[in-house]
């Protein structure tokens, strides 16, 4: 990964567009996700090359100069892209970073790019966001990153995004209340949130375990976002669990929400108290 951020960090060329060809051809919809996350400026800082280019287009080796450098890869792999597509872009996707920060948002059009939003739901970044005029896919990791809750891979104790993520949270993650608690009461703004996502990252996960990990927690944001229902995840539970029960049935074992029996005795399992 490190190589690959020296290397597209001054070019897009031929390889990124034959990278491009290949997705195209494998791939078929009216969007078409790049990237953008995790940019390592201290990368680009130690390395030769990078660094004597920048200074040949008196580029200053500021944060404020790397991302420079930054829009000038941006805007060579779009072209790229759309030379790959037959001159056409789709809905091109990219996840917040640091360039969707509000002092570098200048640099994407919203015309062109829908942002993909991973950080917590109390980011600055989400109102402004919306109100720049972007359409936002939620995936705030607060709420909507599977992987978290369980053990490091790169260390001891539990993963940076601890704690886990029941589908209770999941199903409570309302882009709308989530927008009013930063402000934006407008529905217009509202509706620039066009859809969800969780994300499984697949460090920890494989084909013997992801299904569990991914179901039925996912089935829970489908209803948030396919009903936008009024009501909680405590009314939601019944419908859950029976469709649980019916995806097993066809043979997509997720997680076990409860006991069989509870299964079969909807409604007295709840706590009185809830």
């Amino acid at each position: 990964k490190q190589w690959y951020q020296r290397r597209v960090a001054i070019t897009a060329g031929d390889v990124v567009e034959d990278i491009y060809r290949d997705m195209l051809d494998s791939f078929t919809g009216s969007a078409f996700h790049i990237g953008g996350d995790e940019v390592n400026f201290n990368c680009w800082n130690t390395t030769t090359e990078i660094t004597d280019y920048m200074n040949q287009k008196n580029i200053p080796r500021t944060e404020d100069g790397f991302m420079e450098l930054w829009n000038e890869y941006q805007e060579k792999a779009l072209a790229r892209f759309r030379t790959a597509n037959g001159g056409k872009l789709k809905d091109m996707v990219l996840w917040t970073s640091h360039m969707t920060e509000p002092k570098y948002l200048h640099y994407l059009d919203p015309n062109i790019y829908t942002v993909q939003y991973w950080e917590s739901a109390n980011n600055h970044q989400l109102p402004n966001l919306v109100q720049q005029g972007f359409q936002v896919i939620m995936s705030n990791y607060d709420d909507l990153y599977l992987d978290c809750g369980f053990g490091a891979w790169v260390g001891e104790g539990n993963n940076w995004c601890s704690p886990y993520k029941g589908w209770q949270k999941i199903y409570m993650n309302d882009p709308k209340r989530i927008l009013t608690e930063h402000g934006v009461t407008d529905p217009a703004l509202w509706s620039k949130i066009v859809g969800g996502e969780t994300a499984m990252w697949t460090e920890q996960a494989g084909d013997k375990n992801a299904l569990f990990k991914i179901f039925p927690r996912t089935y829970a944001l489908a209803e948030r976002y396919w009903s936008d229902p009024t009501t909680g995840w405590f009314a939601a539970e019944p419908r859950l669990v029976y469709f649980n029960s019916i995806m097993e049935k066809r043979g997509v074992f997720g997680n076990t929400m409860k006991p069989e029996w509870c299964v079969q005795s909807q409604g007295i399992c709840k706590l009185n108290n809830l």
